[in-house]
């Protein structure tokens, strides 16, 4: 995964890399691969924890924090991947 030189130097996040964010984050993956228009609130194992997991693995890795009210407006991991992205440049 990426990291960051200092705290005002982030890089964009790659789609591959938030599929693999949440790929470690979910105790149990699903029968089909991961995409960008993977509905994650539908994932069976998306609980407290993956959230928990993947707010701070975007934070440490990107310098986004990620609230509820963003998970709530997006659907998919193209659209999570999209709002960190757009974040990110306006950092």
């Amino acid at each position: 995964m990426l990291s960051a030189i200092c705290s005002n130097d982030f890089v964009d996040m790659k789609i591959d890399q938030l599929i693999g964010i949440f790929t470690e984050s979910l105790e149990e993956l699903p029968e089909t691969p991961l995409d960008g228009a993977t509905r994650y609130k539908d994932l069976k194992a998306w609980d407290s924890l993956a959230v928990l997991t993947v707010v701070d693995e975007i934070d440490m890795e990107y310098g986004v924090l990620l609230r509820k009210a963003d998970f709530q407006k997006l659907a998919t991991l193209q659209d999570l991947y999209e709002f960190v992205n757009a974040r990110v440049e306006n950092a």
